[in-house]
């Protein structure tokens, strides 16, 4: 089975080919243009990189969030129109769930993504069995003093929440390992491995229905709320 998998939840656009669990390539850039500008050319230089067509792939993958509202909206549109127009199944994948897929260690593994205004993105998930990810808690927007109130002892946090947040975490649980930068960035491969398993084991995505995980309303439907004296309930504590 060959996967095509993309995310673009993050500043960091990332795709790869990964084929029965094994990566072929993959490819990441962090630019000044917009995503929409980049990920279709990051994917057609990929695939001729490596003398393949989107028509042999078995499988689309994509990251649904949470992150970037217009990133999200991005790489899940991509991936529907890809789906539908070439026949070839989707499934979309939590970006939180694959970037904690990443972490070499730990009994508990936080993904934070910076939700700005001192909140991340976040999940916690614990390592069952043979190492399989367990997930404790659904993705949520957080508070840092609350991920770092709720996490265990010694849990490792990884991702772009840390560039913001790192000395607030360390600050309020010098116990937390957190991960350096480069090992925190959200991999399209790590989407591919996720999905040819949910695949193998629940079957695609319904392409029509597939929507990002957007968590909270976006900055416009805020100032809205706002103008027309409406609370936005949308996060946790």
């Amino acid at each position: 089975m060959k996967t095509l998998a993309f995310d673009t939840a993050t500043m960091e656009a990332t795709c790869a080919v990964v084929e029965d669990g094994k990566k072929l390539a993959q490819s990441a850039i962090n630019s000044t243009l917009s995503h929409s500008e980049t990920l279709i050319g990051m994917i057609e230089g990929m695939l001729n990189g490596l003398d393949l067509k989107i028509a042999d792939m078995d499988l689309i993958a994509t990251g649904t969030g949470p992150g970037s509202f217009t990133g999200l909206r991005i790489s899940v549109v991509l991936a529907k129109i890809l789906s539908r127009a070439s026949n070839i199944p989707l499934v979309g994948v939590s970006t939180l769930e694959a970037l904690a897929s990443q972490a070499a260690e730990g009994e508990e593994i936080i993904p934070v993504l910076d939700a700005r205004r001192n909140r991340v993105y976040c999940s916690r998930f614990r390592r069952g069995a043979g190492g399989r990810l367990l997930r404790i808690s659904e993705d949520d927007a957080r508070s840092v003093e609350a991920v770092a109130e709720a996490a265990s002892e010694g849990a490792v946090l990884l991702g772009d929440g840390l560039l913001s947040y790192r000395d607030d975490f360390a600050a309020a649980r010098p116990d937390l390992v957190l991960y350096p930068d480069p090992l925190g960035k959200v991999r399209a491969e790590y989407i591919a491995y996720l999905a040819e398993a949910r695949y193998r084991e629940k079957g695609p995505d319904n392409p029509y229905a597939l929507e990002p995980n957007y968590l909270r309303p976006s900055q416009a439907m805020r100032e809205y709320r706002r103008k027309h004296g409406q609370s936005d309930n949308a996060t946790s504590e």
